[in-house]
C-alpha cells in the first residue's frame, strides 16, 4: 500500500474472503453484445505473451475502427475479469498483474470505457497490496467518463468511508462531506442499495443531522437484504446489515427526535426479529418510559416479554433496570433473583445477573445488600478465608475483592474495608501486592497521609521490581506537602527511554496538586517531546495533562488551545471536552458552550464523577440549582472522597440557603484536601483564618 494507514489494510483484508469473486459488470453496454476481435496478443483463441509490441490501435498495420477498439477494450475487459474470478492464494500475484494488465491496456483501446478505470479500482481496493488511493483515482476516472456508472460511484464511496474516520469514531468533516456526496450518487443509482442508505444514515446520526438520519434509515428498512454486509458491518464495528438493525438505527434516530411512540413502533419491529437482543430491549424501554405513558409502560410490556419467555435473561435484566429506573428497587431485586434461582441457568448468566444486582443496590445506596450478593459470588467460587486453590480464579476473585472494598469504602466502613484488605491478603497469597496497592490507597482516601507514606514505602521494600509503589510513595509524599521529595523520588527512576513518559506526566500531576504550575508545564512538554509520530494516543494523554497545568499556572489561552489540539484529532475525546469546558465555566466565558460540550462529554460516560462534577457545576454558574443538585450529589455518591466535589456541594448549598449541609460539605472537602490553594479557600470559606 503507498499512502494509507495500516489499519485500513487491515479492515480491506477482512473483506477479501467475501468479496474477491465480485465481478464487475459493464452497465451500459454488456460485453456479450459487441463480438471479440482478434488482437496482437491473440492468435487462434490461443493467449500469448500480455506485452505488446504494437500501438493498441493497430492490426497487422492496419488502423482499427472505433468500433474494433472498443470491441477489442471489452474483450480485454472480460480476459481481466477471468484473471480476477481464477485467483488463488498461489497465483494471486500474477493473475492480479495480468488482469490490471489486461484493464489498462482495454482503457487505452477505448478511452471512453469508464468499466476499465472501475475494473481498475476495484483491483486496487480489493486486492494486495490494497492501495485505496489509487482505486479512489481509477473511480474518479470513470465517474469523469460516464456519471452514472454504479461500480464506480460504489468504489469511491468505500475509499471515502474508510478515510472519514467513521470506524474509528474520530470523523473527520471534510471526507465526511465528500461521503455523503458520494453515498448520494450509490442511492441515485440505486434507490433499494442497502449499505447507502444504512451508511449515510450513519453520518447524518453522527453529525447531528437526526431528520436526515431518519430518512435514510427509513428507507434502509424499506431496501431489500444485501448480499454483500460485510463492508458496513467492518466500518461500524460489527453492526449488521440486517432489517432488525435497520428497524433498530431508526429507533434510535426517532428517539433523539423525541418521536417516542414511532420509535416504540420501530423497535418492536427489530425485536420481532431478534427476540433476545439486549440492546434492542434497552431501546424499547427508553423509548416506553420516554412516551408519555412513562416507565409503567416500559415496565408492563417488559413483563409480558419477560413471562413469555422466563428463560431469556436479558429481557429479565432490562425489565429490572426499567423497574429501578422507577424506583421499583425491591421489585428489580426480585426480579433479578428470580432469575438467577431459575434452573440450568449459565455460569457467564449467573456472573451477570450478579453483577447487575449489586449495582443497582449500590446506586439505591444499599451497599451493605450489594456487598452480600458480591459474598454470595465469591461463595460459589468456594474462597473462604484460605489461599486460592488454583490461579484459575485469582483475577476474577480480586475483581469481586476490589467491588466489594469500594462499596465499605462508600457506605463510610473503612474499618470492613480494611478487614477485606486483609482477608483478600490471605486468598491471594503474600506474593499478589494489589492488596497493598488498594490499603494505600484507602489510607489515602481516608486523610491518614502519614501512614498512606508508611505503607507505600514497607510495600516498596515487598516489592522492589513493583514501579507503582514508587509512585504512590511520591503521591503520599506529595499529600505531606513534600513535592521536591516526591520528585526527586520518581527522577531517580529515569531510564532516558520511552519508558520515561508515564513518569513525566506523575511529575506534572504532582506539581499540579502541589499549586507548581509551571513545573507541571514543564514536566508535561518533557512527556510531550517523548512521543513518536503518528502515536496520537500518547500524544493526546500529554496534551490533557499539558493543559491541565497551563490552566493552574494562569495560561488559559494555552490550555484551551492544548486542548483544542486534541479535539482536533478526536472530536469526541470526553476528557477534552470535559476540561475544555470545566475551564470556561470556572472562568465564567462561554458558559452555553461549555454545558454543551460538558454534556457531550457526559453522554460519552455517563458514570464519569468528574464529568458528572463538571456538569453540576456548570448547572451552578448558569443558576439552574435543582439541576446542579441531581448532578453533584451523583458525582459525590460515585467518588466520596473527592474535595472538588465536596466544595461544590458545599458552595450549592450555600446559595440554596441550606447553611448547615453547606458546612458539613466544606467540612468534609477539608478533610480530603490535598492542595494549599484549595484548602485556604475551604479554610475561608468556614470562617477559619488558620493556615
Amino acid at each position: 500500500m503507498k499512502s494509507f494507514s495500516k489499519a485500513l489494510a487491515v479492515l480491506a483484508l477482512s473483506l477479501v474472503a467475501a468479496l474477491s469473486s465480485h465481478t464487475v459488470r459493464a452497465q451500459n453496454e454488456p460485453p456479450t453484445a459487441v463480438p471479440s476481435p482478434r488482437l496482437p496478443a491473440q492468435q487462434g483463441n490461443k493467449t500469448t505473451n500480455t506485452t505488446q509490441t504494437t500501438p493498441p490501435d493497430i492490426n497487422g498495420g492496419k488502423i482499427l475502427t472505433d468500433r474494433e477498439k472498443r470491441a477489442g477494450a471489452y474483450a480485454k475487459l472480460m480476459e481481466g475479469q477471468r484473471y480476477l474470478t481464477t485467483i488463488t492464494r498461489s497465483n494471486m500475484e500474477a493473475n492480479l498483474r495480468r488482469a490490471k494488465q489486461a484493464f489498462q491496456e482495454a482503457a487505452q483501446l477505448d478511452p471512453t470505457l469508464a468499466e476499465a478505470h472501475t475494473a481498475l479500482a476495484w483491483a486496487a481496493f480489493y486486492y494486495p497490496p490494497y492501495d485505496f488511493d489509487e482505486a479512489q483515482r481509477e473511480a474518479t476516472v470513470a465517474v469523469g467518463i460516464n456519471r452514472n456508472n454504479f461500480g464506480a460511484h460504489r468504489i469511491m464511496s468505500r475509499t471515502l468511508v474508510l478515510k472519514s474516520g467513521l470506524r474509528e469514531g474520530k470523523l473527520n468533516a471534510a471526507v465526511v462531506d465528500k461521503a455523503i456526496a458520494s453515498l448520494r450518487e450509490v442511492v441515485r443509482l440505486s434507490p433499494n442499495d442497502a449499505e447507502g442508505w444504512a451508511l449515510l444514515g450513519e453520518f447524518y446520526f453522527a453529525t447531528d443531522r437526526v431528520n436526515d438520519a431518519i430518512d435514510a434509515w427509513t428507507k434502509w428498512s424499506a431496501a431489500p437484504g444485501s448480499l454483500e454486509p460485510r463492508f458496513y458491518q467492518a466500518v461500524t464495528n460489527g453492526r449488521e446489515l440486517s432489517p432488525d438493525s435497520a428497524a433498530a438505527r431508526l429507533s434510535q434516530a426517532l428517539l433523539r427526535a423525541g418521536r417516542y411512540k414511532e420509535a416504540a413502533e420501530a423497535i418492536r419491529r427489530a425485536l420481532y426479529l431478534e427476540p433476545d437482543n439486549k440492546e434492542y430491549l434497552d431501546i424499547l424501554s427508553q423509548a416506553l418510559s420516554a412516551g408519555g405513558a412513562g416507565d409503567a409502560a416500559a415496565i408492563a410490556e417488559l413483563q409480558r416479554m419477560a413471562a413469555a419467555n422466563p428463560s431469556n435473561v436479558t429481557a429479565a435484566r432490562t425489565l429490572a433496570r426499567a423497574q429501578a429506573r422507577a424506583g421499583r428497587v425491591n421489585e428489580a431485586a426480585a426480579t433479578l433473583r428470580a432469575s438467577l434461582a431459575r434452573k440450568g441457568i449459565s455460569e457467564e448468566d449467573r456472573v451477570q445477573l450478579s453483577v447487575e444486582l449489586a449495582q443497582m443496590l449500590s446506586d439505591a445506596e444499599r451497599y451493605s445488600d450489594a456487598v452480600i450478593v458480591y459474598e454470595e459470588l465469591l461463595k460459589g467460587r468456594g474462597v473462604t478465608d484460605s489461599p486460592l486453590a488454583t490461579e484459575d480464579e485469582r483475577e476474577a476473585v480480586t475483581e469481586i475483592f476490589q467491588r466489594i472494598i469500594n462499596l465499605q469504602k462508600s457506605g463510610g466502613r473503612g474499618v470492613d474495608a480494611l478487614a477485606t484488605i486483609e482477608r483478600m491478603r490471605r486468598v491471594l497469597g503474600k506474593y499478589d501486592p494489589t492488596p497493598d496497592v488498594i490499603y494505600i490507597e484507602l489510607l489515602r482516601d481516608e486523610g491518614k497521609r502519614r501512614e498512606a507514606l508508611q505503607a507505600a514505602q514497607a510495600a516498596r521494600k515487598n516489592f522492589p521490581s513493583d514501579s507503582q509503589f514508587v509512585s504512590l510513595e511520591a503521591q503520599a509524599l506529595t499529600d505531606l506537602g513534600r513535592i521536591d521529595e516526591a520528585v526527586t523520588l520518581l527522577r531517580s527512576q529515569l531510564k532516558g527511554t520511552a519508558l520515561d513518559f508515564n513518569t513525566y506526566l506523575i511529575i506534572s500531576s504532582l506539581y499540579m496538586q502541589a499549586g507548581r504550575g509551571r513545573e507541571g508545564v514543564e514536566a508535561a512538554r518533557k512527556a510531550l517531546e517523548m512521543v513518536p509520530a503518528g502515536q496520537q494516543q500518547f500524544t493526546n494523554a500529554a496534551l490533557l495533562t499539558l493543559a491541565s497545568a497551563q490552566e493552574r499556572a494562569g495560561d488559559t489561552k494555552g490550555a484551551e488551545e492544548s486542548l483544542r489540539r486534541v479535539l482536533d484529532k478526536d472530536p469526541d475525546n470526553a476528557t477534552a471536552l470535559n476540561n475544555l469546558g470545566y475551564f470556561l465555566v470556572e472562568r465564567g466565558e462561554r458558559l452555553t458552550e461549555a454545558l454543551e460540550m460538558i454534556q457531550r462529554a457526559v453522554r460519552a460516560e455517563p458514570t464519569n464523577s468528574s464529568f458528572l462534577d463538571s456538569l453540576g457545576w456548570a448547572y451552578f454558574k448558569l443558576g439552574k440549582l435543582d439541576e446542579a443538585e441531581q448532578q453533584l450529589k451523583e458525582a459525590a455518591r460515585r467518588d466520596p472522597a473527592s474535595s472538588t466535589i465536596q466544595e461544590h456541594l458545599g458552595d450549592l448549598y450555600q446559595k440554596q440557603g441550606k447553611t448547615t449541609e453547606a458546612r458539613a460539605a466544606w467540612q468534609k472537602a477539608l478533610t480530603l484536601s490535598t492542595e494549599a490553594d484549595e484548602t485556604a479557600r475551604i479554610k475561608a470559606k468556614l470562617g477559619d483564618k488558620t493556615k
